[in-house]
Formats: C-alpha cells, sequence, structure tokens
C-alpha cells in the first residue's frame, strides 16, 4: 500500500482550520424611529409646561431643573440591539449645575440606574461641557466628557471643548455591541467637529426601551436648562437571515424593487468544537499510520 504524503497531512490541517474558522454576518440597517417635528413626534411626558412639540417652529421644546423629576419619551424597540442615535440640540439658556440628558433608557429613566445610555450637555464647575454616561445592568458606570484631564491622555495639542449657547449642534451616538464600547460626536454649524470621545464597556447593554430626556435622579435645585432639540433618527443593525422569494409572473408594469443598506461586520458566527476536533484527531490517526509504515 502506499505512503500517505506527509504533505497530505498538513493540507487536510489547512483546510480543517479554515472550516472552523467562523463566518462574518452581514446586518442590515433598520430604522427605529425618525421625527423632524414637522408632525407629532408621538412624545410622552409628565410635565407638559416643560417639554413640548413646539409646532410654530416645528421643533421640541424642553426645559430640565433638577428635584422635578421630569422626563418625556417614545417607546422604542432595539431588541438588546447596536444603535446609533442622532439629533440636533439647541441650548438657549442653561445656569449653573443646570444638564441636559438625552438618549436611551430602561422604563425607569433614572441618570443614575441601569442602564443608559445618555448624551449629556451641561454648565459645571468646569464650564459647558459635553459627556456621554452610560451605565450597564449591574450599574456600572462609564463615563467620560470634554474636559482635557478627562479625555486627552497623552495627545498634544488638546484642549477642552464647551459648547455655546443658542448655537445649533449635531450629536451621534453610538453603541457598538460586538466592539462594547460607546461613543459621542458633536459637530457644529459648519459641520466641523467639535468634540468627541468613546468608553469601552464591561458587557452588552440590556433592556434599553425609551428614547428620553430626562431629570430623573438630578437633585439639584434652580439649575435650569432651556433649549429644543430637532431632526431625531434612531437606527439598529439586525443580521440579515436569507429568505426564499416566490416566483412572480412578469407583468407589463415596471416593478421597483427597495433597495436594502448592508452594513458588513465582524459578527462571528457560532461554531461546533467537534468539527476542529475531529480534524485534529483525523490528522493524528494518519500520521500514526504513516510512522507505522515507516517501521
Amino acid at each position: 500500500m502506499k505512503k500517505i504524503p506527509l504533505f497530505c497531512v498538513s493540507v487536510l490541517l489547512i483546510a480543517c482550520t479554515l472550516v472552523a474558522m467562523p463566518v462574518s454576518a452581514a446586518l442590515e440597517e433598520v430604522l427605529v424611529y425618525s421625527s423632524d417635528f414637522s408632525s407629532d413626534p408621538g412624545f410622552t411626558t409628565n410635565n407638559p409646561s416643560r417639554y413640548y412639540w413646539d409646532v410654530a417652529n416645528q421643533t421640541y421644546h424642553f426645559e430640565t431643573e433638577g428635584g422635578t423629576n421630569g422626563y418625556s419619551f417614545i417607546p422604542v424597540d432595539l431588541d438588546n440591539g447596536p444603535f446609533t442615535l442622532e439629533y440636533d440640540i439647541n441650548i438657549s439658556s442653561i445656569q449653573k449645575g443646570g444638564a441636559v440628558r438625552f438618549g436611551l433608557t430602561t422604563t425607569d429613566m433614572d441618570i443614575s440606574k441601569a442602564a443608559s445610555v445618555l448624551s449629556v450637555f451641561d454648565n459645571g464647575q468646569y464650564g459647558r461641557l459635553m459627556g456621554l454616561q452610560v451605565i450597564d445592568q449591574n450599574n456600572h458606570i462609564y463615563e467620560t466628557k470634554s474636559l482635557n484631564s478627562v479625555y486627552c491622555g497623552d495627545m498634544k495639542d488638546c484642549d477642552t471643548k464647551q459648547y455655546e449657547e443658542n448655537v445649533t449642534y449635531h450629536v451621534e451616538v453610538r453603541y457598538n455591541k460586538q466592539l462594547r464600547q460607546a461613543n459621542i460626536k458633536v459637530t457644529d454649524p459648519t459641520e466641523a467637529l467639535l468634540w468627541g470621545f468613546y468608553v469601552p464597556l464591561g458587557q452588552d447593554l440590556l433592556s434599553l426601551n425609551r428614547l428620553a430626556i430626562t431629570t430623573k435622579g438630578d437633585y439639584t435645585l434652580e439649575n435650569n436648562a432651556i433649549g429644543f432639540i430637532d431632526n431625531v433618527t434612531l437606527h439598529t443593525y439586525r443580521e440579515i437571515i436569507p429568505t426564499t422569494e416566490p416566483t412572480t409572473i412578469p407583468t407589463t408594469e415596471p416593478t421597483t424593487v427597495p433597495e436594502t443598506t448592508v452594513i458588513p461586520t465582524t459578527t462571528e458566527a457560532p461554531l461546533s468544537p467537534f468539527i476542529p476536533l475531529g480534524c485534529l484527531l483525523l490528522a493524528g490517526i494518519l500520521v500514526a499510520s504513516r510512522k507505522k509504515r515507516d517501521n
């Protein structure tokens, strides 16, 4: 009987490795919520004199203040997935100690409890700063702000960044589930980057089901912040499940097929441990058989 070349064993091992490699899954971008406030945005509030749809200006008005337990929200379905939140904000006035917090929360909407991803515009000890605060379901807090001692690290020519009153800024908040991180980016009216940074997370975020502006958990009095938000969009990303489409009979009328935006990711599919183990076992048998024949 012919000997099995060692080269064949090597090829077998390489083939097993390729088979064992996880397959990347494709994700599609799904619109969860969008409003330019030209029509009723559907928000629910416990204080309609402070939070309301401004019909004349087609924006959403807010007046936050600690100790009022005020909030305004709309339910959303993220299915515990990644997301991108974008919106415009203009703060006409903000007192010392004031803060505007807008983002994703659980049904509790408390700024000090799990879970939430909130963009923050405050006016504290170091001036009018922008920030990002994330709380996971185990109440671990991850946060950053545009103060140089917080986000600059070893970066050169890195300064504290502040926002101005009566200026409209565009805000983008992202939660990347695969990389376990959240980030924020704030651009000015010229679309130039004002500030942006990220926070690493220790675990996946769960139960985020409300898009909210909230003061629950803020007990500082007389720290009013007044302004508006506009052009709110919220997207999530879900795995594309291949489907078999039925054969259709051609018609004389043209048919428009909507395009699906596919965003490739490195999401890995689960792999059975028996595949690589079986390959290694088979390779071992072949090597042993070859040595036995050589003897």
